[in-house]
């Protein structure tokens, strides 16, 4: 999950793609997952990050409908630094198993496969490598690569994710994203909002945790899903993040949600 940048102010502006930051000058750490919140902070020029789902299922049972249950594994986002205020990404839904139990009494209908790939590009506006705040803008487009599994059909949006260092080792990320997504029974697209808030605190330099409220509102059904992300992360290294935790809804159109996953930079 994001964190506040403690990091010593760096001169970035004199590394690129092709010429990297010296490794004794990364910002610290800021991965996006595992919530919806994402960092406003970007990858330094020329490294690459790893965030992955190991693993994450959800399940539930949207108003009273059928049962339904999604599987993920390594559902993963490749980022690159590509200037000093802007990098990259690249997210690959590398399998996912879709069940959907129409009658209680039969079986479920089952999909699973290769899913969607997704390209986004995050530009830092302020605070990236100094100062309490940090600003930044983001916009990514879905490609419906996926067959039996997927969205669907191409979809896309904007998010302005901002974050506030509360204290040392506590920070607060809050971000609106607005999404055109699409309904893959109807095959048609409409808009979606996604707000989100997270609170995380390092206990340790090696043990921290989080709690993220998040919320999503679509025009097709006009109805509001909250959950609550709870869960420990753990600080292996500069470079490596392991974390895990639980999604809690908060209504009854939310699914629940178990997810596992690491960051890995290089």
């Amino acid at each position: 999950m994001a964190q506040s940048n403690s990091s010593v102010p760096v001169d970035s502006a004199r590394y690129t793609l092709f010429k990297p930051t010296p490794r004794d000058q990364l910002r610290k750490l800021h991965p996006d997952r595992p919530g919806i919140t994402q960092s406003a902070y970007t990858i330094n020029p020329g490294h690459f990050q790893l965030e992955t789902n190991l693993m994450r299922l959800r399940k539930g049972r949207e108003d009273g409908g059928p049962r339904h249950r999604e599987l993920l594994l390594n559902h993963a986002v490749l980022k690159m630094g590509v200037t000093e205020r802007m990098d990259v990404q690249v997210k690959v839904e590398s399998y996912s198993v879709e069940k959907e139990w129409p009658d209680d009494a039969a079986g479920p209908e089952r999909h699973t496969g290769f899913g969607d790939v997704s390209v986004r590009v995050k530009r830092n506006l302020f605070g990236d490598d100094s100062g309490n705040w940090a600003l930044a803008v983001s916009g990514y487009v879905t490609l419906p690569t996926g067959a039996a599994v997927g969205r669907g059909g191409l979809e896309g949006g904007l998010s302005i994710p901002v974050e506030y260092k509360i204290g040392e080792g506590t920070g607060l990320s809050m971000q609106v994203q607005g999404d055109i997504e699409n309904d893959r029974e109807t095959n048609s697209h409409y808009f979606a909002l996604q707000p989100a808030a997270t609170i995380n605190h390092d206990f340790t330099k090696f043990l921290g945790s989080y709690a993220e409220v998040m919320s999503h509102w679509n025009a097709h059904t006009g109805r509001w899903r909250h959950l609550l992300n709870l869960g420990p992360e753990f600080t292996l290294s500069e470079n490596v993040q392991f974390d895990m935790g639980a999604g809690i809804p908060l209504n009854a159109q939310t699914d629940r949600e178990f997810f596992i996953g690491f960051t890995y930079r290089r």
